[in-house]
């Protein structure tokens, strides 16, 4: 199985073909390097710098192979290509073929260059196929003719005992290939290479084990009985393959289908959240929208924060509902327009147990209820309900917190006007450390600055009540 560089996870098959993965940020060529992690640019660089010594330095191989044997190469790398073509679109994350047993037949048959300078121009003709951009091809080339390498030395070190070459050369290929591409993946995406590892390629471990024994046994029917004999022993996967792409091409539009009916629940659901946070506006008579308005810049300093995904939408949520235990406190006390007594502070002071209590019961990411029970507490362990402190104060808490504040710093009240959004900054980098988490109040500094459009819809002269 080959896995390829592509714009999602490219699983070409048992061998890789390529780097993937959604937001993948990966190496290209000088015109498109902007935005990308640096340190995928010199494990790119490495590889083709490595994959170019090699050739060289098995070059004259090459040249011998050419001459002496140029329809059994011409044969050989036009199976390799072939194969290449039954490649199959998985879902949108990735393809699948069995290249890689054309690529592991060469360097059985052949020289290390031979078998390097196929796979080149298998990766070659794969991006003049689909035309990806530049830097992915660099990529696969120089993936491809190290794993094809790899595989025509261990095969040629262990020649006596052919089977086990097979085996070992096959596995050779598929852990430089795998490793590789994982890795390249791993550095994109800012995640463990175990992880990539397990979640898009484990599920291909065994035929990964099958593809040596299957090259050698193409390459022993081609000597003994010529390319009939290659195409008996190859043709069997390549149609498995194609019977996998006519399923998967029966069932892509019935995945598509639930995935934007996913989508659509999802929304639904955001949207009787936020509807259900407004109520609690309306008994609070806090500037509408407020609740959306802090959702969406605690969603931009998560991001900033390196929250991603399930985590985002969780954070997103729990702003939603941050409040929504104010529904067990009094109308009276929430609109009171001038100070609160001691015994009305102290039930505002419940609302955060009591948007916890109403939480527990549904099956939420654990970070909804973490902004609903913590997102008063202050990092000097003067807040409410647990005066928590510093680290105790989880994460997406002390986002909610910094969003609730820069909200209502933006919005009139009874009491005083709303603050222009540099006014509101100042005020509230002069209490970080004290009243808000420093790390956050920096990620909101840096948002404000790179993503200004988010904080557009801050309020400006509408009037409204801060009960708490």
């Amino acid at each position: 199985m080959r896995l390829a560089f592509n714009r999602h996870v490219l699983l070409d098959g048992p061998v890789v073909d390529g780097l993937g993965a959604q937001r993948m940020r990966m190496v290209p060529a000088p015109a498109v390097t902007a935005g990308l992690d640096e340190r995928v640019v010199i494990l790119v660089v490495g590889l083709a710098v490595a994959a170019c010594a090699g050739l060289v330095a098995a070059g004259g191989g090459l040249v011998a192979t050419l001459s002496d044997q140029p329809l059994r190469v011409a044969t050989l790398l036009g199976l390799t290509l072939a194969l290449q073509m039954f490649s199959v679109q998985v879902y949108g994350r990735g393809s699948v073929s069995v290249s890689a047993i054309g690529i592991i037949a060469s360097a059985i048959l052949f020289d290390t260059g031979t078998a390097m300078a196929i796979a080149v121009v298998a990766a070659v003709v794969q991006w003049i196929r689909r035309r990806p951009e530049l830097y992915k091809a660099v990529f696969d080339a120089a993936n491809f003719a190290l794993a094809a390498a790899a595989a025509s030395l261990v095969f040629h070190a262990l020649g006596d005992w052919r089977l086990l070459a097979a085996v070992l050369a096959g596995g050779a290929f598929a852990v430089v290939n795998n490793g590789l591409l994982c890795l390249a993946m791993s550095l994109a995406e800012r995640t463990s290479w175990t992880t990539i590892w397990f979640e898009r390629f484990h599920w291909a471990r065994f035929h990964f084990a099958l593809f040596g024994p299957v090259a050698l046994a193409a390459t022993i029917a081609y000597e003994q009985i010529g390319t009939t004999g290659l195409v008996a022993f190859t043709l069997p996967p390549a149609l498995m393959i194609l019977s996998v792409r006519q399923y998967l091409e029966r069932t892509a539009a019935s995945v598509d289908e639930i995935r934007e009916a996913n989508l659509n629940l999802r929304r639904a659901h955001k949207d009787t959240i936020a509807a259900l946070s407004r109520s609690m506006e309306a008994k609070d008579l806090y500037t509408g929208g407020h609740t959306e308005r802090v959702a969406a810049v605690s969603v931009g300093l998560a991001r900033r924060l390196g929250f991603r995904d399930e985590e985002l939408e969780a954070i997103e949520i729990g702003a939603l509902l941050h409040d929504i235990g104010k529904i067990g406190v009094p109308g009276q006390v929430l609109r009171k327009n001038g100070p609160l007594t001691d015994d009305e502070w102290e039930l505002v002071k419940k609302h955060p147990l009591i948007s916890d209590y109403i939480l527990s019961e549904l099956d939420l990411h654990p970070f909804v209820r973490q902004c609903a029970r913590s997102s008063h507490e202050r990092i000097d362990g003067a807040g409410y309900p647990e005066g928590l402190s510093g680290e105790e104060i989880p994460l997406p808490a002390r986002i909610v917190f910094v969003a609730d504040a820069l909200d209502a710093l933006t919005s009139n009240r009874p009491y005083r006007p709303a603050r222009p959004m540099l006014a509101a900054l100042a005020e509230i980098r002069a209490h970080a450390g004290t009243q808000f988490c420093s790390r956050v109040v920096g990620a909101l500094e840096e948002l404000w600055r790179k993503e200004p459009g988010i904080f557009t819809q801050l309020p400006s002269q509408d009037a409204a009540t801060d009960a708490a």
